[in-house]
């Protein structure tokens, strides 16, 4: 008995490996990759998928945007705000040039609205207090330029999942008025994209809606931080040095 079942188990041991490889093949086909199920879901949805797409790339580019534009080492170098603070020490050498030099050649916002205080062009210090300020709004809405877009990005993707989601409502109830009674495969495809535009829409807009957040509420506390060092750079600088005034 022995014997035969050794045979028995031998040449049934291939069969069983066979089977095995065509159930692990036949399970890896039958499942799908990650991109082809991305790519089934946004097919689905049609013209106003695509739309919805595009909306997601023009969030994405311009979070970007904002990052590296408000990056603390871009506007704010730690040198120059160093440099700033120092003031004072140039103040005991009777020399502002190096400083003035420095700022002239580190070309980052701080720096350039802290060669406009120091530079000795107005005859007050409050006078040079406002044109620092206008100047500071300047820099401040140039670096805004990323965050409209994620603005308009909350409010349009929503109405365009919103959108998707109306054509597959009309698309649906076509499909109960045709003749021959309704096709449940057209009502199946139907709501899916109604579905799919709906999941897409939120999917852009929440992400968008963070993004926007962060970014407004990093730039106000950049422009305090940059406001309160332009304060105190002015303040040193009329304190310590005296102003030469063109002769009228």
């Amino acid at each position: 008995m022995m014997p035969l079942f050794a045979e028995l188990l031998a040449s049934a041991t291939p069969m069983l490996a066979a089977a095995a490889a065509a159930a692990a093949d036949a399970t890896e086909k039958a499942a799908p990759s990650g991109l082809q199920l991305i790519y089934e879901f946004l097919s689905t949805g049609g013209f106003v998928m695509g739309l919805i797409v595009i909306c997601s790339m023009s969030a994405i580019g311009a979070s970007i945007m904002a990052w590296l534009q408000l990056r603390e080492q871009v506007i704010m170098p730690s040198a120059v705000v160093s440099q700033l603070r120092a003031i004072p020490n140039y103040a005991l050498k009777g020399d502002i040039r190096p400083l003035q030099e420095f700022l002239v050649h580190d070309g980052s916002m701080l720096s350039r609205l802290g060669s406009m205080a120091i530079s000795g062009a107005f005859t007050s210090k409050q006078e040079c207090h406002d044109a620092c300020a206008i100047k500071a709004r300047e820099e401040i809405h140039r670096l805004e330029s990323g965050i409209p877009l994620l603005e308009v990005m909350v409010s349009v993707a929503p109405l365009l999942g919103l959108l998707g989601t109306t054509v597959g409502l009309v698309g649906m109830f076509s499909a109960f008025g045709a003749g021959g009674g309704p096709d449940t495969t057209v009502i199946a495809h139907e709501i899916g994209v109604a579905l799919r535009c709906t999941i897409a829409g939120l999917f852009v807009a929440v992400p968008s809606v963070l993004a926007h957040t962060y970014f407004s509420r990093r730039l106000d506390a950049l422009a305090v931080r940059v406001e309160s060092i332009m304060q105190e750079t002015i303040q040193h600088f009329y304190q310590h040095f005296e102003v030469q005034r063109p002769a009228t």
